[in-house]
């Protein structure tokens, strides 16, 4: 069989149904005679518009169906095993389906070469401690050495992973290494933004979570805060309490951000989470 190369490439895309419309755009504009129906045909497929019902949302693909489906898309065996996972990634129903897959996707050869940043970021953002270790780097007390990050990360991280995660952060551009060989922060500060829409971002904020739950039995009540509000509010103003809380954030940074006589590392969690569902006020 032929082998159809497309100029979209697949690693390009995060979304299956996006791939696979911008597919058969380029198919049906460099195929003669490419249309559904002939994809049907080449991939075994008995309904004529499987794939048109697939690309506009309206079918899923299972297991079983994706195997001849990528037949008919003509892909190598990479493209296969990056084009599963991300199938699976599209059609994931929670967060951490889609995380598993995500990771999968991001152990292909082709796609770490391609966007090897896209590796990292992941690796920054599911692993708890990496923040934590490039606060440290800030203190006048560091030494430059893993041995010194390994013993003031709390919960104990071992040598080992304060050494990756300083050469993880190195590589991000978050830290570098000064004329005496020891690491400074590249800049003072590194926000996220308002949303947090990445689902990397959502797997890191989990991984927070957790690190608080262990930290509010592990550290004694006169080193730390944990407050809450329960309110009544009306939908309309959850946008103004959101800009409240960006205000404090900034605020907060502005404090920090000048000091440089830094002895510890806290983490500062600000949550606005609907616990009702709206009230029927004509009930």
């Amino acid at each position: 069989m032929p082998r159809h190369n497309p100029n979209i490439p697949i690693w390009d895309y995060m979304d299956y149904r996006v791939y696979l419309k911008d597919w058969y755009a380029d198919a049906k504009a460099n195929r003669r005679g490419f249309s559904h129906r002939a994809f049907s045909e080449e991939a075994g497929f008995s309904s004529p518009n499987f794939l048109k019902l697939v690309m506009d949302g309206d079918r899923n693909l299972t297991e079983k169906s994706i195997i001849p489906f990528m037949k008919g898309l003509r892909l190598n065996k990479q493209e296969q095993e990056f084009f599963h996972n991300l199938v699976f990634f599209t059609q994931a129903k929670n967060h951490e389906e889609k995380n598993g897959f995500y990771s999968r996707m991001l152990q292909s050869r082709k796609f770490s070469q391609l966007k090897p940043l896209e590796k990292r970021q992941f690796d920054f953002y599911t692993t708890w401690y990496h923040p934590i270790v490039r606060e440290l780097v800030n203190s006048q007390y560091f030494d430059g050495t893993a041995e010194w990050v390994a013993q003031h990360v709390q919960p104990a991280i071992t040598v080992a992973q304060a050494t990756k995660s300083l050469e993880l952060l190195a590589l991000l551009g978050l830290i570098k290494r000064c004329d005496d060989g020891k690491w400074q922060q590249a800049d003072n500060l590194i926000s996220t933004g308002p949303e947090i829409k990445s689902n990397v971002l959502m797997q890191y904020h989990q991984n927070l979570l957790e690190l608080a739950r262990h930290q509010l039995t592990a550290v004694p009540a006169k080193e730390r805060d944990v407050s809450s509000l329960t309110l009544g509010i009306k939908p309309e103003q959850i946008p103004l309490l959101k800009e409240k809380i960006r205000e404090f954030r900034r605020d907060i940074l502005k404090v920090v951000s000048e000091e440089e006589d830094t002895t510890q590392v806290v983490m500062l969690n600000v949550q606005l989470l609907p616990v009702s569902t709206e009230i029927d006020k004509s009930s």
